[in-house]
C-alpha cells in the first residue's frame, strides 16, 4: 500500500489518515483531531469542520476564513501501486498478501503478472 504526502488542510475523511503540524495549529485544533481519532468510526464522531465563507444579502463574498478544525498539516493520500495516482477505489491483490493496491487501469495488468507469494 502506497502513500503520497500532502501538506496543507485536511483532505482525507478518516482522521488517522491525517498529522496536525503541532507548531503551525492551536492547542483546539490539535485538541480537535485528537478526539476526531480517538471517535471515528462512532456516533460520537465529529468530522472536520473546513474552510469557510460568508456572502453578504447579495451574494457578494465577504469573508473567507482559511481555517479548519484540525488545523494545517501532512494528509496521507492511497495510491496505486504501480501508477502512483492517488486513488479511492483502488483495488488490493490478496494474492500478493493485500499489501498492494492498484488502480482499475492498472489492475488488469497486474492480474497477468502476479507471482503469488508463498504462505
Amino acid at each position: 500500500m502506497s502513500y503520497q504526502s500532502h501538506y496543507g488542510y485536511p483532505c482525507v475523511d478518516d482522521p488517522n489518515d491525517f498529522s496536525p503540524d503541532a507548531e503551525s495549529c492551536s492547542r483546539a485544533e490539535l485538541a480537535a483531531h485528537k478526539l476526531a481519532c480517538q471517535t471515528y468510526g462512532t456516533t460520537a464522531y465529529q468530522p472536520n469542520k473546513g474552510c469557510t465563507t460568508t456572502y453578504n444579502e447579495n451574494g457578494e463574498m465577504v469573508m473567507h476564513v482559511l481555517r479548519t478544525s484540525w488545523g494545517i498539516g501532512v494528509n496521507s493520500i492511497r495510491c496505486c501501486d504501480e501508477c502512483k495516482e492517488p486513488g479511492d477505489n483502488l483495488i488490493a491483490c490478496h494474492d500478493c498478501g493485500g499489501y498492494l493496491d492498484f488502480c482499475e487501469v492498472c489492475w488488469p495488468n497486474h492480474t497477468k503478472t502476479c507471482e503469488v507469494q508463498p504462505q
